[in-house]
């Protein structure tokens, strides 16, 4: 059980709205070069020792803060047990009856957890905008033929809507993967509609994932973008 010790590398902690979201979401702001062994001791006691032992700090902080804005969620929404494990993967296993999703990038992260009692899946993600040389390097491994609408090609590529397609089918995939129960990529679903006004996305599954979940299936998602980075956010 983590305790209500606050670690000294985390600032900014706050609740996030998510319009629509049925659960509860935290963000903050870590700093990996303030971080200690000690923050993970006082927080978790020995239960992540194994995890953590050969990890390198940056990766020890972003787990630290991530499980801490988890244990922030679980315990507004009333969770008996507030411990977020390590499960297949490395993935978070969470509480019975709770399914939530944690996401960071460069000194931020971001955790949503919903009852299951509501939702079936969330999934939630940060990314800092992709640099052109890299988004010429990945786009076939991201897009499907059609989404090429909404990025262009060549050197009238748009990387920051790459970015958020990137992002977006990161969510899809945290979002489905608990109920899914296996790997699935990118060219499984493709975003259809991108609405700057409202900030919505649409994406459909151009693969059939499960005998729920055939082709054609769609999902709408949420994004906000600041001068850094993207959110995006899928639940179902």
């Amino acid at each position: 059980m983590l305790n209500s010790f606050a670690p000294r590398f985390v600032s900014q902690l706050s609740e996030k709205e998510i319009s629509g979201f049925s659960g509860v979401c935290y963000q903050c702001h870590y700093n990996d070069q303030q971080y200690t062994d000690a923050d993970t001791s006082r927080l978790f006691g020995g239960r992540f020792d194994k995890y953590l032992e050969r990890a390198v700090v940056k990766r020890k902080a972003e787990f630290v803060a991530g499980r801490y804005l988890a244990h922030q969620a679980l315990t507004q929404l009333g969770a008996g047990n507030a411990s977020v494990d390590v499960g297949a993967h490395r993935a978070p296993l969470w509480p019975d009856t709770f399914i939530g999703s944690i996401s960071h990038s460069e000194g931020f992260v971001v955790c949503a957890v919903g009852n299951k009692n509501v939702i079936k899946g969330v999934g939630i993600d940060v990314e800092r905008f992709i640099d052109a040389e890299t988004a010429g390097k990945i786009i076939n491994s991201v897009l499907t033929h059609s989404e090429f609408y909404f990025t262009g090609e060549n050197i009238a590529l748009d990387a920051e809507i790459l970015t958020l397609i990137f992002s977006a089918k990161e969510s899809l995939y945290k979002a489905l993967h608990p109920h899914v129960g296996r790997y699935f990529d990118f060219k499984a679903a493709a975003i259809n509609k991108i609405d700057i006004i409202t900030n919505r996305f649409t994406i459909e599954l151009v693969e059939e994932l499960a005998p729920d979940l055939p082709i054609g299936t769609q999902f709408e998602g949420i994004f906000e973008r600041d001068s850094q980075k993207v959110f995006t956010a899928i639940f179902w």
